[in-house]
């Protein structure tokens, strides 16, 4: 296996992720939490994933497929960051980013919903 590096962060990576989902967790202690997908384990039927803190590129959590939601349908922007994947910090930006994109769009329909009822 190929030498990793230390980042700005002191976690070590070993490659550059190039993933296209993210994943909502469905069961678990962490019911809810979303993630980057960095690795299909085909063989175990499950994933590693990322939040970029607790479970970091060195240290990704393991999770079942049927414990987990995944997200296919992804901005541009967001995919185009998920491309460039190298430090903990990256899958942090990616998260929150998508996490903001969602409530822009939840508080958009929302308002469209209020103004058709309104009417």
């Amino acid at each position: 296996m190929a030498q990793g590096h230390n980042d700005r962060e002191g976690t070590k990576n070993m490659n550059v992720w190039t993933s296209k989902m993210l994943a909502m967790s469905l069961a678990g202690h962490d019911k809810g939490k979303l993630y980057v997908v960095l690795e299909e384990k085909p063989g175990a039927d499950g994933y590693l994933l990322s939040d970029g803190k607790h479970h970091t590129l060195s240290h990704p959590k393991r999770k079942n497929a049927k414990h987990v939601q995944l997200i296919t349908h992804l901005p541009e922007s967001t995919l185009a960051r998920m491309q460039e994947i190298t430090l903990d910090a990256h899958v942090r930006k990616i998260l929150k980013d998508y996490s903001a994109n969602v409530q822009q769009q939840d508080a958009r329909m929302s308002s469209l919903e209020n103004k058709s009822f309104s009417t």
